[in-house]
Order: C-alpha cells, then structure tokens, then sequence
C-alpha cells in the first residue's frame, strides 16, 4: 500500500512538471507570435511615432520597452493581468524588433535579419537539449550571467549615448554569450524549481534572452555590412 501510494505520488509529480514545462514553452510560443505582430505593424508604429518624438524615437521606445518588463515582471502572478503585461512587453519588443530589422535591411538586405533569426533558433534548441539530456543544475552560471548583463546593459547606453558602432559590435557579442548562458540556467532551474505557480515568469525570462540573442546577433551580422 505504500509502495503504491508513493508511486501515486512520484507519478503526480512527473506530470505536475511536465505541465508546468508545457506551460512555459505555451507562454513563450505566445510571446513570440504577439512579437511577430509587432513587428509587422512596426513601420506604422514608427511612421506614426517620428512626427511625436523626432530624435527622440530611440529613448521612447527604450522606456516602453524597460518600463512594460518591469510591469510584466511584478504581476506576473496576477491572473489576467499577466497575460496583458506579458503582451505589452512582447508586441513592444517585436516593435522594436523591427524597426532594427527594417534600418539593417536598408544598408545590409534582410539577409542578416534572417540569419539572426536562424541562428537565434539553433541556439535555443541547443541549449535546451543540452540542459534537458544533461539534468545538470547550471546555477553556477549565476555570476558570469550577472557581470555580462549589467555590461550588456550600461555598454548599450553608453554605446548610443557616444554613437560608437565599433564598441555596439563589441556589446552585442558579449550580449549573445551572456544571455545564451542565461538561457541555459533559466531552462535549468524551470526543471529543478519546486515552485510550479509561476509559468509567466520563466516563459518572460527565457523571452527576455532569446529577444537580446537576436537582436544582437542582427548587429553583429548586419553592423559588419554597415
């Protein structure tokens, strides 16, 4: 009788993880086609945009964008309003999205843009195949994530704010180790986490590095061309 009542057990919670995960993969999935209408409806947006902000486009989009995470981020426990926050904070980064594919395209052809695409694609199945078959716990990877982020972040401001594409090049590589690294700790941790409430927030997380992999993988194919 215990045998089977721990049996019972051990099979409830292979399948509670098993829909948390599918959650997380539904969430993201979501993400990304509200992302793709976003960045379709981004030269209206854009269009719409110049006349209002001028020079100013950059910054705007930039504060929509950080300001919608953070919205995200704090109610991303929240039913429905997680689902509102989580697609503000998509379709503005497919805005943004692209509005950069677009300026690429103009000085490289989309080619660039497509294989940012196609490479963004074969990094995240490479790496959630590994953290999957491996079942290692890629926590250690905390620190290195942390000091490339805060670059990655401060390097991207002081790239625009001094106009420096050599040293935006330089950013965007450190970019696509950091958050691939983080990728792979997140995916990672949503298979050891004991917390199976939160789908939003690991779907958000693993977004948040696939978004900052493409993009700079579109500088760094594109900027070469510029």
């Amino acid at each position: 009788m215990d045998y089977q009542q721990s049996w019972q057990r051990s099979s409830g919670q292979v399948e509670s993880r098993l829909d948390f995960v599918r959650s997380v993969y539904l969430w993201l999935m979501g993400g990304f086609g509200v992302a793709t209408l976003g960045a379709l409806s981004a030269p209206f947006i854009a269009a719409a945009l110049v006349p209002v902000a001028g020079r100013f486009l950059v910054w705007v989009l930039f504060g929509a964008q950080f300001g919608s995470l953070l919205f995200a981020n704090s109610v991303r426990r929240q039913k429905p309003l997680n689902r509102l926050a989580y697609g503000l904070f998509t379709f503005v980064s497919g805005v943004i999205a692209g509005i950069i594919a677009l300026v690429i395209a103009q000085g490289s052809g989309f080619m660039p843009v497509f294989l940012a695409f196609g490479l963004t694609g074969v990094v995240f199945l490479t790496l959630t195949v590994t953290a999957f078959t491996s079942k290692k716990d890629f926590s250690f990877l905390r620190n290195f994530v942390i000091v490339g982020i805060t670059v990655m972040f401060f390097g991207s401001l002081a790239a625009m704010f001094l106009r420096m594409p050599a040293f935006s090049l330089v950013i965007s590589g450190v970019a696509v180790i950091a958050c691939s690294a983080k990728l792979l700790w997140d995916t990672s941790a949503m298979l050891r986490t004991d917390d199976l409430g939160d789908p939003v927030g690991f779907a958000l997380s693993l977004f948040v590095s696939l978004y900052n992999i493409f993009i700079s993988l579109m500088n760094l194919l594109g900027g070469r061309r510029r």
